[in-house]
């Protein structure tokens, strides 16, 4: 068995990820476990460190969600408001309240928490029908 050390170049990627391709099938008890884990977990680090990826806005949430769900832009206004509303929404030029967050959520099937501004949290508080959340900044 080969002694993986941190992944460094592509062409170290390269042959950790097929190395790990051989190891897929393998069962929890097989003693080559313990390299899959480590070859899991060098791949991970480089990807991390070398193709991070961006945080995400509530804008690039709705439209990822509304691309996946075949909606267009008129899909939203029942929740939303207006025309006008929804496109300030998506621009980013205004941002929802907890309402039509909590409804845009239910809507699209995504978490409230995706749907929030950046470093906005949710905790529990406030109440919409069922629904109990608080926005905490």
């Amino acid at each position: 068995m080969k002694i993986w050390r941190r992944l460094k170049t592509e062409a170290d990627l390269d042959e950790a990820q097929a190395r790990l391709e051989e190891l897929m099938d393998i069962g929890e008890d097989d003693p080559q476990i313990h390299e899959h884990l480590a070859l899991t977990y060098l791949i991970e680090e480089y990807e991390d460190g070398h193709y991070p990826i961006a945080a995400s806005t509530p804008q690039r949430v709705i439209q990822f969600m509304m691309d996946m769900k075949g909606l267009h832009q008129r899909d939203l206004i029942p929740i939303l408001g207006s025309p006008g509303q929804v496109s300030k929404i998506l621009s980013g030029a205004r941002q929802m309240t907890p309402e039509k967050i909590v409804a845009l959520s239910d809507f699209l099937g995504c978490p409230v928490e995706s749907l929030l501004p950046p470093g906005k949290s949710v905790s529990s508080s406030w109440e919409i029908g069922d629904i109990s959340v608080q926005l905490v900044t």
